[in-house]
């Protein structure tokens, strides 16, 4: 470890050198939050520099801090933040590209042509980039998993294996209810090469689905995020993106994947692709989020080359790659709790769902504006309805009464 420049030196620096990358405040601000964890770890230790102990206490400190609940995405951002502080006294400079694992690392030399046939055959198959890349992290986990056991060739698996290595995915990747989705990818995998054909067998029919009731806001909260987001405190940029997934429950994704043609202001409708889905779904343009557009790209919008809609607040100028940190500041700063609870569109898109079924609108037309595929999706937002709830309930029986 760099013995000569400090911990909250390098900090400091990383930050700058963030800043010049064109990373926006909120990022930079959820970077420095993180960092302030470390510097307390750092402090505990009585260190004023980064030595090995002290990465190794800021990375197990991955645990959520109300239910200890470990959490991969707590992992996956220290250990962002120690990348960028070894970039950072390797070159004096901290990179901005995302750092891949490459796959010869953990994956033998024949399974790992097969993930990549694998890969090049789902690329083929015209699915979104979100797809590709759900879809080959748990073939890679797989193949890990029968590299660990010694093997080198798809031909060395062996029956009970693929029931051990999907048992080790739940173990200390997934939980069953977000290995569903990683299933029918495994069956593909399975049925591409005739060394796996005989095993198709042990990949289960289905995962058991964790069913839970969605958390919405109150009422009270929805009015403090519609009075923050009226507030000129906030930009026109971020209200037009929390008031477009606030009243149309659209997908982080889409927002940020929208293009300046995807808005057809003549007759007021805004025309996308769905990333997820690869529907077509058009929405209508409401005053509200509408007049945010409007004033963003008249007043904010950076001149540039650039065709999508909402791009970064400093240069380079390009795309949002997601808006979490937007969403979770506009609604931290309404004053409404987020520890412990989703936050994000996602948690707009339920609340969107939520209200429009208060309000008495056909799960049909509920389902039509969030683009689901189908009713069935739209079917899990009668738990956020109490009242709804309530009336398809049966009394219970008076005493005397027969069946």
């Amino acid at each position: 470890m760099n013995d000569k420049i400090t911990l909250k030196e390098a900090i400091d620096n990383v930050l700058t050198c963030q800043r010049e990358n064109g990373h926006p405040e909120s990022y930079l601000n959820d970077l420095r939050a993180k960092y302030d964890r470390l510097l307390k770890h750092a402090e505990k230790l009585g260190t004023e520099y980064l030595t090995e102990d002290l990465i190794e206490q800021f990375m197990s400190d991955s645990n959520n801090a109300l239910s200890g609940e470990y959490l991969r995405t707590r992992f996956l951002s220290h250990s962002r933040c120690i990348r960028f502080l070894g970039s950072y006294f390797e070159t004096g400079a901290v990179s901005i590209k995302k750092h891949h694992e490459p796959v010869e690392e953990n994956i033998s030399d024949g399974l790992a042509e097969a993930l990549r046939l694998y890969d090049r055959k789902e690329a083929e198959s015209g699915l979104s980039r979100a797809s590709l890349v759900k879809n080959h992290r748990p073939i890679r986990y797989l193949l890990e998993y029968m590299t660990a056991l010694g093997y080198e060739q798809l031909s060395d698996i062996q029956a009970g294996d693929t029931i051990s290595a999907i048992e080790d995915m739940l173990e200390n990747h997934y939980d069953p209810s977000s290995l569903v989705t990683a299933i029918s990818g495994m069956r593909r995998f399975y049925e591409m090469f005739p060394e796996l054909q005989q095993f198709r067998l042990e990949i289960p029919a289905r995962m058991p689905r964790k069913r839970t009731i969605i958390d919405t806001y109150t009422e009270e909260e929805q009015d403090r995020i519609t009075d923050r987001l009226s507030s000129p405190d906030i930009s026109s940029r971020d209200a037009a993106i929390c008031l477009l997934s606030f009243e149309t429950g659209l997908r982080s994704v889409d927002i940020c994947s929208l293009r300046l043609d995807d808005v057809d202001w003549k007759h007021s409708v805004i025309h996308i692709v769905q990333s997820k889905t690869r529907r077509p779904l058009n929405l209508p343009i409401r005053s509200s989020y509408g007049n945010a557009m409007v004033d963003y790209l008249l007043n904010e919008r950076p001149s540039c080359g650039e065709d999508y809609f909402f791009l970064s607040v400093h240069a380079p100028y390009v795309r949002l790659r997601t808006t979490w940190h937007i969403v979770k500041k506009v609604v931290s700063s309404a004053g409404v709790e987020t520890r412990g609870r989703l936050t994000g569109t996602r948690m707009f898109r339920h609340n969107a769902a939520s209200t429009m079924l208060r309000k008495g609108v056909p799960l049909p037309a509920i389902s039509e504006e969030l683009g689901h595929k189908c009713q069935d999706s739209t079917m899990v937002y009668l738990s956020t309805d109490k009242e709804t709830m309530a009336s398809l309930t049966l009394p219970l029986p008076k005493e005397g009464d027969q069946d």
